[in-house]
């Protein structure tokens, strides 16, 4: 991907320190980045969908591991991080049906908002819960081995990466 294909680039301002968190960030900010790629150069709705399908699936699979890691952690703010989670979900399942029902082109309103909610997601919520397990002494190492199996075999049985990398 060349420089002027780039809509998100990735700092590490947003590392969270748990190594496998950060990780699955990258990737959100590379899926993004293809995302906007395939809409700047016309691709077609197909090739667009399935991008968007990959992003709202890898997303859920990270959601969940996340989750997870606060859940074992006992992570005082875990509801509320939930719901934010849940209401990004909405967000774009709204996006996604004004762009289908209403026929509009929203890809640009949609690339803005992702990219911005991902930024003010990790450097805010994000940054807190990871603060909170090192300041309590969770160890992130073991959920990380088997986070990072999880999450491989997740991701391996949803197929996403075929569908965003081919498109």
């Amino acid at each position: 991907m060349s420089n002027d294909e780039i809509f998100f680039k990735w700092s590490p301002d947003y590392s969270v320190n748990i190594k496998a968190i950060d990780d699955q960030h990258q990737e959100l900010v590379n899926i993004l980045n293809r995302l906007f790629v395939a809409v700047s150069k016309r691709e077609g709705d197909q090739a667009i969908a399935g991008i968007l399908d990959a992003l709202v699936s890898y997303t859920q699979t990270h959601f969940a591991l996340e989750e997870r890691l606060m859940r074992q952690a006992k992570y005082k703010d875990l509801e509320p991080h939930i719901a934010e989670h849940k209401k990004l979900l909405e967000q774009l399942d709204q996006l996604a049906k004004k762009h289908m029902l209403e026929e509009k082109p929203i890809y640009f309103e949609m690339l803005a908002f992702l990219k911005s909610w991902l930024k003010v997601h990790i450097q805010g919520v994000d940054m807190k819960y990871s603060t909170a397990l090192q300041q309590a002494g969770f160890s992130v190492d073991a959920w990380e081995r088997e986070a990072t199996a999880e999450f491989a075999t997740m991701s391996n049985s949803k197929k996403w990466w075929e569908v965003w990398k081919a498109a």
